[in-house]
C-alpha cells in the first residue's frame, strides 16, 4: 500500500479531523515501539485508513491521551487502539518487506544496489510484525498469484487490469476481515477488496510513464497497447477507480446506524472525497509532466 488513500481535511468536522490526526499519531507511535523506529518515517495514509476501518469494523474503543511528539517538539493528542494498531502496523511491516523484494526484482544498477542495504531493516520489520500475530499467508499467497500474472503478462500480454488488481484486492480483503465472522466479515471483506483494487490500479496509473520506459509490468499498458493509448483513456481509468470507492462506501454503509459516528464520517470522507482527490492528483501530475515536455 502506497499512501494514496487520505482524507480531504478541509471538508472534515474539527473533531473528526482531530481524531484522525490522533489515530495517525497513535499508529506512528505503536509502529515505532512494536515494529521498528524506522517505520515512523515510512508509515503512510493507507495504513492509517486501515487502522480506522479495523477499529470501526471491530467496534474497538479509541481513547486519546496527550503525549510529547519527538518530531513536532510539542504535546499532541494520540490515540490508543491496540487491536487496530497491531493489525495495521503488523501488515505494514510484512508488506514493506515484500515490497522491497519486488523492487529488487524490478530495479537495475545503483537503485538495486542501494535497496539491498535496506533488506536487513525490512527483514527485521517482518520479524517484529510476525510477533504481533499477523498471518503472513494473507500476504504471500496473493503476491505469489500476482507475480505469476505479471510473468504471464510479460510473456503473453493477456493480463487485464481487473485480473491483476484482483490479486492485491484479495490481500487487503483478507487483512480487513481477519478475525471477524458472519455479516461483519462479509462487509469487511468487500470493503478491503475495493480498497486494494483502488490502490493497485491507481499505483499502476501513477507508474505508467516509468513502466513504459523501464519495461516493467503495467496492466494498463497491456490493456491499451501503448503509453499514449493508455493516457488517452484516462477518463475510462478514472471511472473504474472511482467505481471501486463507490462500492466500498455502499458496502460500508450497510453496517452504519441512523446516526454516523466520527469514525463513519472519517471513512466516508476518505472514500467519497479522498478517492476522487487521489485520482485527480495522479492525473494532474501526469498532465503537468506532459506539459513540461511539450515546452522543451
Amino acid at each position: 500500500m502506497f499512501g494514496y488513500i487520505r482524507p480531504v481535511r478541509p471538508d472534515m468536522l474539527v473533531g473528526d479531523d482531530e481524531l484522525y490526526s490522533a489515530v495517525y499519531c497513535g499508529l506512528c507511535r505503536y509502529s515505532g515501539r512494536h515494529v521498528t523506529h524506522a517505520s515512523r518515517f515510512l508509515l503512510n495514509y493507507d495504513f492509517a485508513f486501515l487502522a480506522v476501518l479495523r477499529a470501526s469494523l471491530t467496534n474497538e474503543e479509541i481513547r486519546t491521551e496527550r503525549v510529547r511528539c519527538p518530531y513536532k517538539f510539542r504535546k499532541r493528542s494520540s490515540a490508543v487502539c491496540d487491536g487496530a494498531f497491531a493489525s495495521a502496523a503488523g501488515y505494514f511491516g510484512i508488506l514493506t518487506y515484500y515490497k522491497l523484494l519486488d523492487d529488487l526484482n524490478d530495479e537495475r544498477g545503483w537503485k538495486k544496489f542501494g535497496k539491498k542495504f535496506l533488506l536487513p531493516l525490512a527483514s527485521r520489520m517482518r520479524k517484529k510484525a510476525r510477533a504481533l500475530g499477523t498471518d503472513e499467508k494473507l500476504v504471500t499467497k496473493p503476491l505469489e498469484d500476482l507475480a505469476a500474472l505479471e510473468k504471464e503478462g510479460k510473456e503473453h500480454g493477456n493480463v487485464s487490469p481487473d485480473r491483476a488488481a484482483d490479486c492485491f484486492a484479495r490481500l487487503t480483503a483478507g487483512i480487513a476481515s481477519e478475525g471477524l465472522t458472519g455479516t461483519d466479515a462479509d462487509i469487511a471483506r468487500q470493503c478491503g477488496y475495493h480498497i486494494g483494487r483502488f490502490v493497485y490500479l491507481i499505483d499502476a496509473l501513477d507508474d505508467l510513464e516509468e513502466d513504459a520506459k523501464s519495461g516493467n509490468f503495467n496492466p494498463f499498458l497491456l490493456r491499451y497497447g501503448s503509453l499514449s493509448d493508455a493516457q488517452s483513456h484516462a477518463d475510462e481509468i478514472r471511472t473504474t477507480l472511482e467505481d471501486s470507492m463507490r462500492v466500498f462506501s455502499r458496502t460500508y454503509a450497510l453496517r452504519c446506524g441512523p446516526v454516523l459516528t466520527p469514525l463513519d464520517r472519517i471513512i466516508f470522507n476518505i472514500a467519497d472525497l479522498g478517492g476522487k482527490a487521489a485520482v485527480a492528483r495522479v492525473l494532474s501530475g501526469r498532465n503537468n509532466r506532459k506539459a513540461k515536455r511539450n515546452l522543451k
